[in-house]
């Protein structure tokens, strides 16, 4: 195995941003070519220098996990297998559910349960935009509102705060999707997707990760198409046979989908201009350390 070969699989599956492999692998080859050079100086051959230089680093999957590990948290590896287990319970609950309500066996927790495993999903996802705590803690903070949301729409919560019946409704209505069906939602459009301007901006206060802040917007698109696609599987399979608390019938739930389809294209074009308007940002702050520096 040459040096190249071998720095090709310590970065396989690493997951790295393209100018990260490149420093990592200039550093880790002008090591390896240097342990090389030296072997040759004692005696060996080109051949024999190679492997010696490249036994004394390690093994590359060894070296492959302890540096990802440091850079997201946990391990490539072991990331990707959070998502791709997240995924398949995803899909699981959702088939589950669909046959244990052709059984006349249905309640909110099923429907719940693709909720969490999406959301698990998504966050081992982002843990790979992630550099250092902070922005580990930040991305633990954006499902709260949404989680909120499913909350106040399948348990009530925080519902009758104000003293009245169901008076409170202003996380159902601002984050869970499934209130198109049962409201004039689109009057809160605008308000939800400026909420999660503000979360947005806080996060990059706190990471500088542009990527993290933006995430309250990628997880609201990630939940709306979600919904989409948990009670589109029941209507089409029960049609108006299917009953939930979060819906109201298949008519209404496709009037729905078109003012989730507007949501999203809203969130969409929110999402790129904070991206652009928070990229001047940064680069203005790195011109400005550096003119300091």
């Amino acid at each position: 195995m040459d040096i190249q070969s071998y720095l090709d699989q310590v970065f396989k599956k690493s997951f790295l941003s393209k100018r990260e492999r490149s420093d990592l692998a200039e550093e880790m080859a002008t090591h390896l070519h240097s342990s090389k050079e030296h072997h040759i100086n004692e005696g060996c051959t080109e051949e024999e220098a190679t492997t010696k230089a490249i036994a004394s680093f390690g093994d590359p999957i060894n070296i492959r996990t302890k540096l990802t590990q440091e850079t997201y948290g946990l391990s490539s590896k072991l990331i990707l297998q959070f998502i791709i287990m997240s995924l398949i319970l995803y899909l699981s609950s959702l088939f589950t559910g669909v046959a244990l309500h052709y059984y006349d066996v249905h309640n909110s927790v099923i429907e719940l349960f693709p909720v969490a495993f999406i959301t698990l999903c998504a966050l081992s996802s982002a843990l790979l935009l992630t550099r250092k705590n902070t922005d580990r803690w930040c991305l633990l903070s954006v499902p709260i509102l949404f989680g909120l949301g499913y909350l106040q729409a399948y348990l009530g919560l925080f519902k009758n705060r104000l003293g009245g019946a169901d008076s409170f409704t202003l996380f159902e209505n601002l984050f869970f999707s499934g209130a198109y069906d049962f409201s004039e939602r689109s009057s809160f459009m605008f308000i939800g997707g400026l909420i999660l301007a503000v979360q947005t901006l806080i996060l990059f206060i706190f990471s500088k990760n542009i990527y993290i802040s933006l995430m309250p917007f990628v997880f609201s698109i990630l939940y709306t198409v979600s919904h989409m696609v948990v009670f589109g599987s029941y209507y089409m399979f029960f049609g108006d046979g299917f009953s939930s608390s979060v819906t109201n019938g298949y008519s209404v739930f496709a009037i729905g989908n078109i003012q989730r389809l507007s949501d999203i294209g809203v969130k969409l074009g929110m999402c790129l201009v904070l991206f652009f308007t928070l990229s001047s940002v940064k680069k203005l702050i790195l011109k400005s350390k550096l003119q300091a520096g």
